[in-house]
């Protein structure tokens, strides 16, 4: 009776199991990232908000009783608290939007970060020389968030100085982003880019910053697209 044969070991195939299953893993941590992004957004949106309207139309209410027209002190006091909760809502609702952009998931990370640009207050230049392709919203969430804390550091750090948002994607997405500031900017552990960092890195990711002394600066991220075997990285 002859020996059972092994079936021989296909390395190409092999590695591409390991690799197939590497990629799987870190979409399932960045899957995990917009889970709690979004719980958190609908919990603001759902429940804190909703309070905070609630006391605002009760506030609207108190300032209407008549008790409240023959006492002056209160009247303002009151008109006061009614324009601390609004500021606290409008604020509130900003962090909302800035949670998870909609218009990031509607017409993409160029057009995202182009309504970051007009809001920010040193000139920002946002440049996307190709279409990018659909990319894991994940991945399309942490470039957006990377970009906005950069830019953010450089209109802090570098007031005034143009910046320039670089997008390109190849099997990672590309996001630099150059100041025309002084330089000597560095990553603060535990804080800004440095814990964006440390996030990019839990799924393959990583930032690199370069900020000689006169400028520019440039921080740049680097974000795996998690593609399946035969999917691309570019739009033709």
């Amino acid at each position: 009776m002859s020996p059972l044969r092994r079936k021989p070991v296909d390395p190409e195939r092999d590695a591409a199991r390991q690799i197939a299953a590497l990629t799987a893993s870190r979409r399932v941590i960045v899957d995990a990232y917009e889970i709690e992004r979004r719980r958190i957004e609908r919990d603001l949106h759902d429940g804190t908000q909703q309070y905070l309207v609630a006391a605002l139309m009760k506030l609207g209410e108190a300032r209407m009783a008549p008790a409240v027209g023959g006492d002056p002190a209160l009247g303002a006091l009151l008109a006061e608290a009614s324009d601390a909760l609004g500021r606290g809502l409008d604020a509130l609702r900003a962090t909302v939007r800035g949670i998870h952009p909609q218009v990031l998931v509607e017409q993409g990370l160029a057009a995202a970060l182009a309504d970051v640009a007009q809001a920010s207050a040193s000139p920002v230049r946002i440049v996307c020389p190709h279409p990018l392709p659909a990319l894991p919203e994940g991945v399309l969430a942490t470039g957006y968030f990377f970009a906005c804390e950069a830019i953010g550091n450089a209109a802090k750090h570098a007031p005034g100085a143009p910046i320039t948002v670089l997008l390109a994607t190849d099997s990672h997405l590309r996001v630099s982003v150059v100041d025309a500031g002084p330089g000597g900017a560095r990553l603060v552990p535990g804080r800004g880019l440095a814990g964006m960092r440390e996030r990019l890195a839990a799924f393959g990711g990583e930032v690199t910053i370069s900020s000689p002394s006169g400028g520019p600066t440039q921080v740049a991220a680097s974000v795996p697209l998690l593609l399946r075997r035969g999917e691309p990285g570019f739009v033709v």
